[in-house]
C-alpha cells in the first residue's frame, strides 16, 4: 500500500505539471515549481488543484440546490444538462472560485504575519507528504501518532488551514485587534442578553411511566400511554410530591427535578426531551405527555427563577474571541470585497467535475 499512495502522489503531481504546459498557465513561485492556476488574485496565482478539490467538496450543494429546485437527480449528463438556463456546473464553479479566492486571501494574510511560508498549493503537497513520510516512520518504529496514521490531502489541508487561522488570530490579537477591557467590557454589555444570560433554574414535578422494553418487563406501551394520560389529570395546581407519590402506584415514579445552566451537560445526556420541556414551563403550568428513554413522562413547573449574567471577568476571554473573530472576518470580507481578480478562462472552462 506504501507504494501504492506514493505512486498515487507523484501522479497527482505529474498531473497537475503536465496540465501547465498543455494549457499554457503556469506561474512561478519562489523557491517552487510553476503550478498551474486558475485565476489571479491581486496578481497571485490561485492553484487550479485548490479550484478542483473545492469542486469537489462542494457537490452535494449543487446536488442539494438542483433537486429542490428542479427535481433532477444525478444522472451522467447531470453537471451539463440546462435547466432555465443555468447548468450545476456554471452554478458550482463561481461558488468554489469563491471560496478559493478567500482560502487565498487568508493564506496571504498568514504569510505576511509570518505564521505561513508558501501560498503555494505544490509546497502544501510537499509538506503532507513530508507529514506522511514521518508518520509511517513512527509507526514503522512503534511510536505514538497523534490522530490518523496517514492523512488525505482534503483532511490535511483542513487540518493545517485551520490551524493557520488560529496562529494568524492570536498574532492579530496581540497586536491589529488588541483591545483594551473598556472595549470589551463594552461589548459585553452589548451582548450579554443573547450571549452570556445564565438563563432560570426550574423546578419540576416529574411523573414518568416505563413502558415494556428488551427485557420483556413493565407496561405494554398503549398501557403506559394510557396511565400516563390518567396521572397527567391528577397534576392540579396544588400537587405535591408526596400527594403524586401517592397516587402513582407502582406503575409510575414521581421525582422533583431541577434544571438550569449547571445541569444542561448532564441533561442533554440523559433526559435532553425531560430538559426542554421544563424549560418551556411556568410556574404551576403543565407540560403535553412526551416520550424519552423508554418512558412516557408529564411534568409540572414549581418554580422559576432567573439565575442573571455571567459576570464580565468570567467571560472576559470569550468576549475577546468574539471580538478578534468579528474583527478578523471584516479584514478578509473587505480584502476579498476590493481583490482584483483575474481568471484564466482556458484553465477554469476546461475544469469538469469528476
Amino acid at each position: 500500500m506504501l507504494w501504492q499512495w506514493r505512486a498515487m502522489l507523484i501522479a497527482s503531481l505529474a498531473m497537475v505539471m503536465l496540465a501547465a504546459v498543455a494549457l499554457g498557465a503556469t506561474a512561478g513561485v519562489a523557491g517552487q515549481p510553476a503550478e498551474p492556476w486558475v485565476a489571479k488574485v491581486d496578481g497571485e496565482p490561485l492553484s487550479a488543484r485548490l479550484f478542483e478539490r473545492r469542486l469537489m467538496r462542494n457537490r452535494a450543494a449543487a446536488y442539494r440546490y438542483f433537486s429542490q429546485k428542479y427535481g433532477v437527480s444525478d444522472s451522467a449528463d447531470f453537471w451539463t444538462t440546462p435547466h432555465d438556463g443555468e447548468t450545476a456546473l456554471d452554478w458550482l464553479k463561481p461558488r468554489a472560485l469563491d471560496e478559493c479566492i478567500r482560502i487565498l486571501v487568508e493564506q496571504r494574510l498568514g504569510r505576511d504575519h509570518g505564521v505561513l511560508a508558501n501560498t503555494s498549493y505544490l509546497a502544501f503537497l510537499q509538506r503532507l507528504e513530508r507529514e506522511n513520510q514521518r508518520r509511517r516512520e513512527a509507526v514503522a518504529a512503534g511510536e505514538p501518532v497523534y490522530g490518523p496514521q496517514q492523512y488525505g490531502e482534503d483532511e490535511y489541508f483542513n487540518y493545517s488551514f485551520t490551524n493557520m487561522v488560529i496562529e494568524l488570530k492570536r498574532r492579530l490579537a496581540a497586536d491589529e485587534f488588541a483591545a483594551s477591557d473598556d472595549v470589551l467590557r463594552q461589548r459585553y454589555e452589548q451582548s450579554k442578553e443573547t450571549l452570556y444570560n445564565r438563563g432560570d433554574h426550574v423546578v419540576a414535578l416529574a411523573i414518568r411511566v416505563p413502558f415494556v422494553g428488551r427485557s420483556g418487563e413493565g407496561l405494554a406501551r398503549e398501557e403506559a400511554q394510557g396511565a400516563i394520560a390518567e396521572l397527567r389529570a391528577k397534576l392540579t395546581p396544588d400537587a405535591t410530591l408526596e400527594s403524586l407519590e401517592a397516587a402513582c402506584g407502582t406503575a409510575a415514579s414521581v421525582e422533583e427535578m431541577a434544571f438550569d445552566d449547571s445541569t444542561a451537560r448532564a441533561d442533554g445526556m440523559i433526559r435532553a426531551v425531560a430538559r426542554s420541556e421544563a424549560m418551556k414551563l411556568s410556574p404551576g403550568q403543565l407540560s403535553p405527555v412526551f416520550e424519552e428513554r423508554m418512558s412516557f413522562w408529564v411534568m409540572k413547573c414549581v418554580s422559576r427563577e432567573p439565575l442573571g449574567y455571567r459576570s464580565f471577568d468570567e467571560v472576559k476571554d470569550n468576549v475577546r474571541s468574539r471580538y478578534v473573530d468579528e474583527k478578523y472576518g471584516a479584514l478578509v470580507t473587505g480584502i476579498v470585497s476590493k481583490a482584483q481578480v483575474e481568471i484564466n478562462r482556458d484553465v477554469y472552462n476546461a475544469i469538469r467535475v469528476r
